[in-house]
């Protein structure tokens, strides 16, 4: 029996700010424009290269009262060997983003599971008995032209860098969680993603009378609709996940919508599903869709975009909603809205990490790949290189660095101007020379090179009592929260009347308390169910979970036995309806006849109309005068 299930997130993780907003969100705020930025690639080769490995930035501007230098690098570790970007335009046509390459991927594809039944039942059952070997998760990210044009404002290469450095953060959290069926046994960790394709649609799809598209022209989408359309795309059955990047405003406070993967051999949705038809349609089901704006308009915040795209891959490895827990906030899979401030914001339940540990042994093998080994052009330096200058040095046009990922000694190369930051020209800086600068939101002073290596020393502490974010200090190099400074813990009060006020506790077991009645929250800060709009927390619609079943196909006792044992409180629920819901009805019926019955007997003794007291004949009134029928009665009797 094949089980689709498809879950609707009603979670509304909603923004500090907005853009079509912003003055009602901020009480002060500055506007950066173009002409503020001094933008220049820093360390470039010889030749000019358009691959992104090769473009470090470096960006500084200047506002609130203060100066940034950002010093910009692309994401390496979720990047595929393989991993390719495309522009769409109107047409369909794709527009190779950067320079394109192909390297050797030390990974196969199961194709073995697809040809032979017998052996995806043989390797279905070895899946419970051995931990995951492949433990990357392919993904096909996809922004519509809303999303392009809102989030990436209208720039290809700043939607692929806001998707790529998204994806980082979600993989962090995933690499980093223990899969373990109880807390006392052992797991495995390291199951992450890798990102292969991201495509770009710069304008929306023309299409054909009747047509319909997921990146078409239109006002309004129904979130399962846009999914299911999405959904049709025949190339995303060579990814692990597809996932679509939209800035549609959903109804009902809807930001994702995801199918929920299962362990189950033939069963369709999640992570390495097989094709699904319906109404002459094929689907592939492993995918899943986010929305970066609420149902109010408003943009959501980067912290909380990670969180819904975390919450939508969780359900596509297997998890359903977690309960309520208010010891140390609600976990990610939580069916309301959390604000990521909670220590278990962006972890797993244990609930959460036995579903998906069991999606994890029973599939993993067929649609993920194996961790990447090092190699030469990756821009980090590993194993026995020396430096690596990306895909520009395995063009051999680097001066510090060759193709092999040697340094260039024979021609005075001690460093690598790409790999480090005290390195310019080949060679150390000296003394002195500033390489990165204080960073009041780590409690960092500024750092200088020490002349006599090429990697800039570790940042100084700040003094402690210096100002830091949210009205925090630093303490001993790290910015310690305004509660902490009032040696109390950060929290988020559960009570409806105090949900927007700014609040603390004693301790990780003690109820959180508001420290000043006065201090309100912005409107716009994710509260207990929602967001805070004028110190009022307004609630936020729960997830609805909507499942298909095709409860004909393929039914034997086997199947239904094991159903039973993998939903053993659903079936004790349904079977115990199913016997008592009509034995209630029954008894019910046949004890409200007996009471009709006994008040009739009642009323009937205890009538001015019987014949004698002692007999249980009763006059019944057929016509005429009471006197002359009671007459009539004794005399007949």
């Amino acid at each position: 029996m094949e089980k689709r299930n498809v879950l609707f997130i009603y979670c509304a993780f909603l923004t500090l700010q907005s853009i079509c907003g912003l003055h009602r969100s901020l009480k002060y705020y500055e506007t950066i424009h173009s002409t503020h930025f001094q933008h220049r690639i820093l360390k470039r080769g010889i030749h000019h290269s358009y691959h992104p490995y090769n473009r470090i930035s470096e960006l500084e501007f200047y506002s609130h009262g203060r100066h940034f230098r950002l010093i910009l690098t692309p994401r390496r570790e979720v990047i595929h060997s393989n991993f390719k970007a495309y522009e769409v335009n109107a047409d369909g046509n794709e527009k190779t983003v950067h320079l394109d390459y192909t390297l050797n991927d030390n990974s196969e594809e199961d194709d073995t599971e697809t040809d032979n039944s017998s052996s995806r039942v043989k390797r279905q059952t070895e899946t419970y008995e051995y931990t995951p070997t492949k433990t990357r998760c392919p993904l096909l990210l996809v922004a519509d032209y809303r999303f392009y044009q809102e989030m990436g404002a209208s720039s290809t290469k700043t939607t692929i860098n806001y998707l790529i450095s998204l994806i980082d953060r979600v993989h962090k959290i995933y690499n980093d969680t223990l899969w373990q069926e109880h807390q006392e046994e052992d797991g495995f960790k390291g199951m992450g993603f890798v990102i292969k394709k991201i495509v770009v649609h710069s304008e929306p799809t023309r299409v054909r009378g009747g047509e319909t598209h997921y990146n078409m022209v239109r006002e309004k989408w129904d979130v399962r609709t846009l999914l299911e359309v999405f959904s049709r795309e025949y190339s995303h059955k060579d990814f692990c996940l597809a996932h679509l990047f939209t800035d549609l405003k959903f109804e009902g406070g809807i930001l994702g919508l995801a199918y929920v993967g299962s362990p189950r051999r033939n069963s369709v949705g999640g992570i390495c599903t097989p094709e699904y038809f319906k109404n002459g349609y094929t689907l592939y089901l492993n995918s899943g869709l986010s929305s970066s704006r609420n149902h109010y308009g408003q943009r959501v915040i980067t912290r909380e975009a990670d969180l819904v795209t975390a919450h939508e891959f969780g359900h596509n490895w297997g998890s359903e909603h977690d309960p309520d827990i208010s010891v140390s906030g609600s976990y990610l899979m939580y069916t309301y809205s959390v604000s990521g401030y909670d220590v278990n914001n962006k972890r797993f339940s244990p609930c959460s990490l036995r579903s998906i540990r069991k999606v994890l042994q029973a599939k993993s093998g067929r649609c993920f790949s194996e961790p990447e080994e090092s190699f030469c052009g990756n821009l980090r330096v590993e194993g026995d290189e020396e430096c690596d200058a990306g895909l520009l040095g395995t063009e051999d046009n680097d001066s510090c660095c060759d193709k092999n990922c040697k340094l260039r000694s024979n021609q005075g190369a001690v460093c690598s101007d790409k790999n480090s930051p005290c390195c310019q020209g080949c060679a150390y800086m000296p003394a002195g020379v500033k390489c990165r600068d204080a960073q009041y939101a780590t409690c960092e002073q500024e750092s200088r090179c020490t002349g006599a290596s090429s990697e800039c020393p570790r940042s100084p502490p700040m003094k402690d009592g210096t100002g830091c974010l949210e009205r925090g200090q630093c303490r001993l190099g790290k910015c310690v929260p305004y509660c902490e400074t009032q040696n109390l813990q950060s929290c988020m009060c559960d009570t409806i009347a105090d949900a927007c006020k700014r609040c603390c506790r004693m301790n990780l077991n003690e109820t959180c308390f508001p420290i000043d009645q006065q201090d309100i929250l912005p409107d716009g800060t994710p509260c207990i169910q929602g967001f805070c709009n004028k110190g009022v927390c307004e609630k936020t619609i729960q997830d609805v979970v909507e499942r298909f079943w095709d409860i004909i196909e393929d039914i034997n006792i086997n199947k239904v036995m094991r159903f039973l044992k993998d939903n053993i409180v659903g079936a004790v629920i349904i079977i115990t309806a199913v016997i008592w819901i009509p034995a209630s009805c029954v008894i019910s019926y046949i004890d409200h006849r007996r009471v009709k019955e006994s008040e009739k007997k009642w009323q009937w003794k205890h009538t001015d109309e019987l014949i004698h007291p002692d007999e249980p004949r009763q006059v019944i009134y057929v016509g005429g005068q009471r006197q002359q029928r009671i007459q009539h009665v004794m005399h007949q009797s």
